[in-house]
């Protein structure tokens, strides 16, 4: 330990003595470790890390598709990821295999929430449709009064709801008296049974995870229309806790033939035609430790080329920094020359110089990831604008400091190994003679290939670049056939407020003739989806005979 600590003073001393150096390759390393501990930020939110949920591991999910929300007909190549909620109620005692299994909405609505006896406005909030044992299926205890139990899930009994640690927060103050009081759901009183516990964001990683979860017996009674035992319409997810020692290639077979019978009863597999395609049709059990991992399947890829591109930057770093370490190490070659002519051992030497590039790369480091946690902000900025609650967290955790610090480690070992063998490699007599001068060695090969591998790499990141942005020029203009200019989309919800259908009719003529006689506009439409918004709905066609 006194050795150690003896020549990391000394590689301060020399860091010190060269400001110029320190500073150009401190600011290098800093943007190569700092896009590293940046993405790995991202990698270890989306992709590593668990549901904050008791023994996530033993959770596993019927489907590994991100289908959503509400699905009729058959799925792509008959493979099954969300379902009728018929199908979850009728197997759900069915199968010993699983402790528990829960069902939860694909999607997620929107409701318009007012505390009755406040005189608050109401205010809109995303929320989220599941069964009565959801919360116990997870393992997950209450913030604040209780969690849904299966007594609250019962058609025709009294609508209960749980609302979010950060909905309490935001919307009600922090207010414990919530608990046991009763707001207006879509002007039905709903009475709010208790809170979330902190950081406990969902079933999925989602930019806007739900403010509110409700049962789903109050689905016909807070929808226009139910579609709660439309069993030719998918439209939950199913996750259960598997017990240990389960054979799941077993379970998977014996749910996809549970799941084939089960669908004889729908009209779209009781025609002649396609009796060939429910022979086929199955699903998949999918480890669920990360939830509902939607998000991770559509950003996984991305992700992971963007770690192989902030790996690249981080080569190129260091060859710069590996040459730039040998020129500094041939300016220095006659001291080291001198040194090991009086003993000194070529071990120490090479010890020296080790550590002075691993002290450099760990200063490198520290800065970096100040980098990593401005890269982190502009990353979530970037691919999530509308997030209000992303359970994703720029500042450095634990884990995030322990890869900054090991790839700091790594990284002056790399770039530093090579230079350190060379210079301490020379012999004396040679280098103080000058010889060196004039003739060929060792470490100019060991250049002329650093800088070669930088030039390979930034001709392939560029090449990458440009494509990517071209790549983007040509999506951001695409012609889609619709005219976007002076265009706006206005979104309401009747039933929100408490419309019924016979009531429609009248006030959508109200509401087109009154946007009609405001200044400036020249045209109004009301469609249930506008063009361009990501949504769908679709109903198949059967040509009689």
């Amino acid at each position: 330990m006194t050795q150690l600590i003896s020549d990391i003073r000394y590689a301060l001393r020399q860091l010190r003595n060269a400001p110029g150096f320190t500073i150009t390759a401190v600011l290098t390393l800093a943007l190569g470790i700092g896009a590293n501990v940046s993405i790995f930020t991202l990698v270890h939110a989306v992709l590593l890390s668990h549901l904050p949920v008791q023994n996530p591991s033993a959770l596993v999910r019927l489907g590994d598709d991100d289908d959503c929300c509400v699905n009729g007909g058959m799925p792509r190549e008959n493979k099954y990821s969300i379902f009728a909620y018929d199908f979850y109620h009728d197997i759900e005692h069915q199968v010993p295999e699983f402790e528990q299994m829960a069902a939860v909405q694909a999607g997620g609505n929107g409701v318009t929430l007012r505390r009755e006896g406040s005189g608050q406005e109401a205010h809109f909030s995303k929320s989220e449709f599941v069964s009565g044992n959801y919360f116990t299926t997870l393992g997950v205890a209450p913030g604040l009064g209780r969690l849904f139990t299966r007594s609250d899930d019962r058609e025709g009994g009294p609508l209960a709801a749980v609302i979010s640690y950060r909905a309490w927060q935001r919307d009600y103050g922090s207010d414990p008296s919530i608990v046991g009081s009763t707001i207006s759901v879509d002007t039905h009183p709903v009475t709010i049974v208790g809170i979330t516990p902190v950081g406990f964001y969902g079933d999925r990683m989602s930019d806007r995870p739900p403010d509110i979860y409700l049962t789903m017996s109050s689905e016909p009674i807070l929808t226009s229309t139910s579609i709660l035992h439309r069993k030719n319409l998918n439209w939950v997810y199913i996750i259960g806790r598997i017990k240990p020692g389960v054979n799941q290639p077993a379970l998977q077979a014996k749910l996809s033939g549970t799941l084939r019978q089960w669908l004889t009863q729908v009209p779209v597999y009781q025609r002649a035609d396609t009796k060939q395609d429910l022979a086929r049709t199955h699903l998949v059990l999918t480890p669920a430790a990360v939830g509902i991992g939607n998000v991770q399947q559509q950003a996984g890829t991305g992700l992971r080329i963007l770690m192989t591109i902030s790996g690249l930057v981080l080569l190129i770093a260091c060859a710069n920094i590996a040459n730039l370490v040998l020129v500094r190490g041939l300016a220095r070659k006659t001291q080291t020359s001198i040194r090991m002519a009086l003993g000194a051992q070529r071990s120490m030497l090479m010890r020296q110089m080790l550590t002075e590039s691993i002290v450099l790369a760990c200063v490198g480091g520290l800065v970096g990831v100040a980098v990593a946690y401005g890269g982190t902000r502009l990353l979530l900025g970037l691919a999530f604008p509308h997030a209000t609650n992303l359970p994703i967290d720029a500042n450095p955790s634990p884990v995030v400091l322990g890869f900054a610090f090991g790839l700091s480690l790594l990284t002056g070992i790399v770039f530093g190994m090579a230079p350190a063998w060379i210079t301490s490699h020379a012999d004396p007599a040679e280098a103080l003679r000058g010889a060196n001068r004039s003739t060929r060695d060792s470490s100019s090969l060991l250049q002329r290939s650093l800088v070669v591998l930088q030039a390979a790499l930034s001709l392939v990141l560029l090449v990458t670049a440009a494509m990517l942005t071209r790549s983007l020029d040509k999506l951001e203009h695409q012609n889609f056939g619709v005219e976007r200019d002076n265009r706006v989309v206005l979104h309401v919800s009747p039933f929100d407020a408490g419309y019924q259908p016979p009531r429609l009719q009248g006030l959508y003529d109200t509401l087109q003739d009154r946007l009609r006689a405001l200044p400036g506009v020249k045209r109004v439409g009301l469609a249930t989806y506008s063009p361009l918004e990501g949504d769908n709905w679709g109903e198949g066609l059967v040509i009689q005979g």
